[in-house]
């Protein structure tokens, strides 16, 4: 009795699979939807490379940038600090004896 239960459940298992094979087929309109999305992927995935090569090439524009604003307040720093001594803005600056300048002929005066 148990070997007809048995035969029966693996004839029904048996037509189920057989049967649901040909249920999973994809059909030509899913095949080409899936074509178009992984187009639609490949398309996202140029756009997303070429936005970070251009955010990569922004943030070394933006580096440089700072570089030279910080390089800036460093001289108006310098600056600022030798006009504050005026009029010795420079005292390691000594002017040449008016005696031994020479002339535009090459000669001293």
């Amino acid at each position: 009795m148990k070997a007809k239960y048995l035969i029966a459940a693996g004839g029904f298992i048996a037509v189920s699979v057989l049967t649901g094979c040909g249920a999973a087929k994809i059909t030509d309109e899913q095949k080409a939807q899936i074509a178009e999305l992984r187009r639609q992927q490949a398309s996202l995935g140029e756009k997303i490379k070429l936005r970070q090569s251009e955010i990569a090439r922004l943030e070394s524009e933006i580096a440089d940038r700072e570089r030279a604003v910080a390089k800036c307040n460093e001289d108006k720093t310098a600056l600022e600090q030798r006009l504050a001594k005026f009029p010795n803005a420079w005292p390691d600056y000594t002017e040449p004896a008016k005696d031994t300048v020479k002339t535009s002929t090459g000669k001293k005066k």
